[in-house]
């Protein structure tokens, strides 16, 4: 019998996509699965949705797992699943994302075929949530390297890394994370997960789609860019905390190496943020904190450049909802 397979599914009023996400793990060619959902506080009918697809979830031979709990926020509804995990592979992903039917079949068979992977990441497309069937780019679009297998500190910077839909040994992630418990925050729960396992272990990966990215119109990302400077430097500051959080937590001898390159890393994400939004005395704070801590001008500016890309790309894929 093939191993089983859990998802952790973090859900928060989902009445609107839970359906098709539900739809996607019954089409999956893999049946050994343990679908994990967490609702997180869910005031309208997802609950009951979930409850509707639960016969035919189970005729396939999926053990669905589900747990109610107050509002946390993603970072709290996945700290939940995972402690529920019991599979000897696991993933996670939001209702509101897809996975392509064969997704679990192919990790699957990938792990078995490598006894020495912890992890196993792919390729996914990104999708508006208007149209779902019609990619707007894949996920290693600007990628150089896709198979990367030393991920710490490209993942730490956020440069040639992208998270992709990401598979697990629990046996590896139980190694580094005994008691599989992260910082319940609103932000940052894939570098909680993601950066000790990156430390201790190499990453595989499978050069093919298998996942899809639905940006919506109401997701947090986009709520905060359509709020402005204040609130993007706010969802910025708190995922800094819970990297370093997350740093310290691993108990390191670079900690400190590690804690000064996440400082800078968002003092450039604000520095360019202040640039976007013309506010020169923020500008210099952070121009001034980076040279401080060592970083010449042509660095700066390179850096600015690198984030004003890829952030600038960011946001016009957000904007494209009209």
């Amino acid at each position: 019998m093939m191993p089983l397979v859990s998802v952790i599914t973090p859900c928060y009023n989902s009445e609107k996509y839970i359906s098709r996400y539900l739809d996607c793990i019954i089409a999956q060619s893999y049946s050994n699965i343990q679908l994990i959902i967490v609702n997180d506080g869910s005031i309208d009918n997802t609950e009951k949705i979930i409850f509707d697809y639960q016969d035919r979830l189970l005729k396939k031979g999926i053990k669905v797992t589900y747990k109610y709990q107050e509002n946390k926020g993603l970072g709290g509804a996945i700290n939940t699943g995972l402690k529920l995990v019991e599979g000897e592979f696991f993933t996670w992903c939001d209702s509101d994302n897809l996975l392509t039917p064969d997704y679990f079949e192919e990790n699957a068979e990938y792990f078995l075929e490598h006894p020495e992977a912890a992890i196993v990441r792919c390729d996914g497309y990104n999708v508006l949530d208007t149209d779902i069937h019609a990619p707007i780019s894949k996920m290693s679009d600007g990628i150089k390297n896709k198979n990367e297998k030393h991920l710490f500190m490209n993942c730490l910077t956020a440069k040639e890394f992208y998270f992709g839909c990401t598979m697990l040994r629990l046996s590896a992630f139980e190694a580094v994370n005994p008691s599989r418990e992260i910082y319940e925050s609103r932000e940052g729960q894939n570098w909680q997960i993601m950066l000790p396992m990156f430390y201790r272990y190499e990453s595989h990966y499978i050069d093919k789609p298998m996942f899809f990215f639905v940006i919506r119109e109401d997701s947090i990302s986009h709520a905060a860019a359509l709020k402005g400077y204040e609130e993007q430097v706010k969802q910025n500051n708190e995922c800094e905390r819970i990297e370093e959080i997350t740093i310290r937590s691993m108990h390191i001898i670079e900690e400190d190496e590690y804690i000064g390159i996440i400082h800078k890393q968002y003092a450039i994400i604000r520095f360019w943020l202040a640039d976007k939004y013309q506010k020169t005395e923020k500008m210099d704070i952070e121009y001034n904190f980076l040279k401080q801590n060592g970083w010449t001008t042509n660095e700066i500016e390179k850096a600015h450049r690198r984030w004003h890309s890829w952030i600038w790309r960011a946001f016009q894929l957000l904007r494209r909802f009209g």
